[in-house]
């Protein structure tokens, strides 16, 4: 089996692994071989009894496209799978809303299995191929030309595992460059001699919500913690990568190091995209409240020109990562100290998103009055952008002796990550300045 993880990303043939155990997906990459269409090129490049392997290349032929992409698909049709002469167990564990952590393990001499890393498997359960009822390419491997609705639905959820694909097959590049706080790959030895080129990553490790913040923690350590965190985001900041998915629930302590969890959302940021380099993909932010206004509403902020939409598709950015860093560190102190007064003043975080985007002065008013009229979810939602991202699980932060000497620097701090205008955030190397400061 062939799925490349190289350090030269320009040349990554990007790998993603499904559990296709019902062979739906294969069906209807099998129709679509034979029945091609212009902006959608799909290849089978291996076929073994227990996976297939794909190439599909589509046309950057739609709006939330940045470039032609180019990928390499496995499919399983079993989780329990022989592999150079060794038997392979993969048991998928919920990770995210994009992907599921595939435990491999290997039968050993004894017969028991023993665990030697993590396949990040697509979560099938989102995938529409996988959960559509009365699919029509389900009829045969191999169906008769479909009706236009027919074909136009296949294709749409062909689209849709697609735009899956890219939160894990674009990641394996990075967890070569060693960043602490990210997961690591597996030992190549290991790795090697039980799956070939396999890209397997060793422990995820617990949430850190439910491994320390839940249980009790002393604010110190928890800043010491996010020191750690935005260190590593300086660190993918500095080799172009925006991870655009920073948040409380996130992270996780990899190897004794606090990190901002696996970069399902990231972006190339300065790098020209194209079918066989990252680029800057695209991803929806819309729905999160934990991510910076201008990545939500792109349209109004830096285009006058387009007019207001519900959503609109962008990519992650270094100044988007910074504002969900201050966004999460508000958050600590809210939990930490109670709402005192600066909690009640009337400004930053305190404001609804809608109220946020119209007294900063960097948005279309107009668009904003004209979308308030026709949205009832997110921008009409008169609570606080703090209240929307405080988590809804218990957090306990206990104070040390001189932990109330930190509130005012913390305070400043918040207020400069968060700035409506993104250029006037600081960098992650200055916020980790400012908080190795403070521990």
């Amino acid at each position: 089996m062939s799925l490349p993880v190289v350090e030269n990303a320009s040349a990554l043939q990007f790998p993603a692994v499904v559990s296709d155990e019902k062979g739906e997906v294969g069906s209807a990459f099998k129709y679509r071989i034979v029945h091609r269409v212009d902006n959608l090129i799909i290849k089978l490049l291996e076929q073994k009894p227990e996976w297939e392997t794909y190439e599909v290349f589509r046309k950057a032929s739609r709006n939330d496209m940045d470039s032609d992409e180019r990928w390499q698909v496995t499919l399983l049709n079993s989780l329990n799978i022989s592999s150079f002469g060794r038997a392979i167990t993969i048991e998928p564990q919920r990770y995210s809303w994009f992907a599921r952590a595939g435990q491999v393990s290997v039968k050993g001499a004894d017969g028991e299995g023993q665990p030697v890393g993590t396949l990040m498997l697509l979560n099938d359960q989102n995938v529409k191929l996988l959960n559509e009822a009365g699919k029509p390419h389900q009829r045969s491997p191999f169906p008769s030309v479909l009706a236009a609705p027919e074909a136009e639905r296949l294709d749409e959820s062909i689209q849709q595992l697609l735009e899956m694909v890219s939160t894990t097959a674009r990641q394996h590049h990075i967890y070569r460059w060693g960043i602490k706080g990210l997961p690591r790959l597996a030992d190549a030895g290991i790795a090697s001699s039980v799956t070939g080129l396999w890209p397997l990553l060793e422990s995820l490790a617990e949430p850190y919500l439910e491994q320390c913040l839940s249980k009790g923690a002393v604010l110190g350590d928890v800043i010491h913690g996010l020191s750690q965190v935005v260190d590593t985001l300086a660190n993918l900041h500095e080799r172009g990568v925006a991870h655009g998915d920073i948040r409380l629930e996130g992270l996780r302590e990899v190897s004794g190091w606090l990190g901002p969890g696996l970069p399902e959302r990231f972006s190339r940021v300065d790098v020209a995209p194209g079918p066989d380099t990252l680029g800057s993909k695209r991803f929806i932010f819309y729905n999160n409240a934990w991510q910076p206004p201008e990545l939500r509403f792109p349209g109004v902020f830096d285009n006058p020109e387009q007019p207001f939409a519900p959503w609109q598709y962008t990519s992650a950015t270094r100044e988007g990562d910074i504002w969900s860093f201050g966004v999460m560190l508000a958050v600590i102190v809210c939990t930490t100290f109670g709402e005192g007064e600066w909690f009640k003043t009337e400004e930053g975080l305190q404001l609804s998103l809608f109220d946020y985007m119209k007294t900063c002065g960097l948005y279309d008013g107009a668009k904003l009055e004209q979308a308030m009229d026709r949205t009832t979810g997110f921008l009409a939602n008169k609570k606080s952008l703090l209240a929307l991202n405080m988590p809804s699980g218990p957090i306990s932060i206990s104070l040390a002796e001189d932990d109330q000497n930190i509130l005012a620097p913390l305070i400043r701090l918040i207020g400069q990550c968060t700035r409506a205008d993104p250029q006037k955030r600081p960098t992650a190397e200055n916020v980790k300045e400012q908080l190795s400061q403070l521990v």
